[in-house]
């Protein structure tokens, strides 16, 4: 059953209009539909020397020029409504609006239209006093109610009606008709207007953001050619350091100083931090040269995995794969993939308690195969809930032992935006982290 939302209008709502008194008892209904609201406080009859059709049509054009197409469609659909109220008064009027969904992911800046709504709004103007008769539902027929009832079709999922108890509904060449026509393509240039001004507005904040990334681009090429300099200039005496403290440590031996050893461990942890920083410095801001080739993402995590073979056995952490079968290549630049999952793994290990823990590698393809989602997940301590919005922003993070820079997780994700895949980050359980990476494969 498709989903409808109803939006009444009556003498009690939203709408303001004027209202036509009621006729004399001999008056027939014709005469009733047959006059027309000049403005909002005089109503001039047939019997008038102004012609009927033109006032409306004049009406009309006053209330096209008006249409909120800036609104959207939902306010388009709202004033067709209330301006045919306007016109007739003693008529139900209703549209029934089929909404319009992107049949691309909502991240795709250009929407295409389906032909096949998932949703119906119904916005409806009831004639007071008449509320009893307008409980229709159904797109056929929103005013069961009433003797006559047109339905015109606006585009596909979405009609314009307008009921009444007078028979010059049946008349296509009636003045009125005339009129609800021509409403009706207004209405369906209003929709259109308003899901190009939606387009446009997306279009423009999609240019925004670009510009804003490339502005950033070029703010971290600079600061990669700065870093760059730095590292080398900082290299040389920082291997000498930490060589030459690995020498000092050795050379004291099991019946050393313990202080010594002691300052000269820390020395050693201190200059390999440092060197530590330069690197992933330099690699978050730097661009890469690597060449995009098809690679195979199981490949690259077997990989990753023999690169923190170490850390994994320093933490006891027990390996978990679970990998999908026929899953096709991706494109892009494999040592790259190969430090997320490195940076990924690192991280879990880090996170994990001291009596070990358990890191799982899941692979599965989506959308029918068009897409390859991977799935890190640990049983450490997991991300506290006010860090999510934060965990990959540059120079942030939550380790106190001088075992992060605060720049893994944001190499991750602009590794990630290169190769036009997405990555977040969400509870593992109770307890623990998941890391979901979304690939696009060839």
């Amino acid at each position: 059953m498709t989903p409808k939302v109803m939006v009444d209008y009556d003498a009690r709502g939203l709408l303001e209009t004027s209202v036509m008194p009621p006729p004399p008892s001999d008056v027939s209904a014709r005469v009733m539909v047959s006059s027309v609201p000049i403005g909002r406080d005089s109503v001039v009859a047939l019997s008038g020397t102004i012609d009927v059709e033109a006032a409306w049509l004049d009406r009309l054009v006053v209330a096209a020029c008006e249409m909120p197409v800036a609104d959207g469609e939902t306010a388009v659909a709202e004033f067709v409504v209330r301006s045919l109220s306007e016109i007739f008064p003693s008529c139900g009027v209703g549209v029934c609006l089929g909404s319009v969904v992107p049949e691309a992911p909502s991240s795709s800046s250009h929407v295409r239209l389906s032909t096949s709504p998932v949703e119906q709004k119904i916005f409806k103007y009831v004639p007071p006093g008449h509320e009893h008769r307008c409980d229709g539902l159904a797109k056929a027929r929103l005013f069961p109610g009433f003797s006559c009832e047109r339905v015109l079709d606006v585009e596909p999922g979405s009609t314009l009606h307008i009921a009444s108890d007078d028979a010059v509904l049946d008349d296509d060449d009636s003045p009125m008709m005339h009129v609800v026509r021509r409403a009706a393509l207004a209405m369906g240039r209003g929709l259109g207007l308003a899901r190009s001004h939606v387009k446009a507005t997306a279009d423009a904040r999609d240019l925004r953001a670009m510009n804003s990334h490339m502005t950033q681009a070029s703010r971290l090429a600079s600061l990669g050619q700065i870093a760059a300099g730095v590292v080398h200039e900082l290299n040389n005496p920082l291997t000498s350091i930490v060589a030459y403290t690995d020498w000092l440590i050795r050379k004291q031996g099991p019946s050393g100083d313990p202080d010594s050893l002691e300052r000269l461990r820390r020395i050693g942890e201190s200059a390999s931090r440092i060197l530590r920083f330069t690197r992933d410095l330099v690699t978050y801001a730097r661009p890469s040269t690597e060449n995009s080739l098809p690679v195979s993402l199981h490949t690259v995590i077997d990989k990753a995995l023999a690169f923190c073979e170490h850390v994994l056995a320093q933490h006891s952490a027990k390996v978990e794969r679970v990998f999908a079968e026929g899953v096709p290549p991706v494109r892009g630049m494999h040592e790259q993939l190969v430090q997320v999952f490195v940076n990924l793994f690192t991280n879990a290990c880090h996170a994990m308690p001291a009596t070990g823990g358990t890191l799982a590698v899941r692979t599965e393809l989506l959308l029918g195969g068009h897409s390859l989602a991977i799935y890190v997940e640990d049983n450490g301590h997991g991300i506290a809930p006010e860090h999510f919005a934060q965990i990959f922003a540059p120079f942030f993070t939550t380790k106190v032992d001088g075992r992060g820079t605060g720049l893994g997780l944001s190499i991750v994700k602009n590794i990630m935006d290169d190769h036009c895949a997405a990555i977040h980050a969400e509870r593992n359980g109770a307890c623990g982290a998941r890391f979901v990476l979304t690939f696009p494969v060839q």
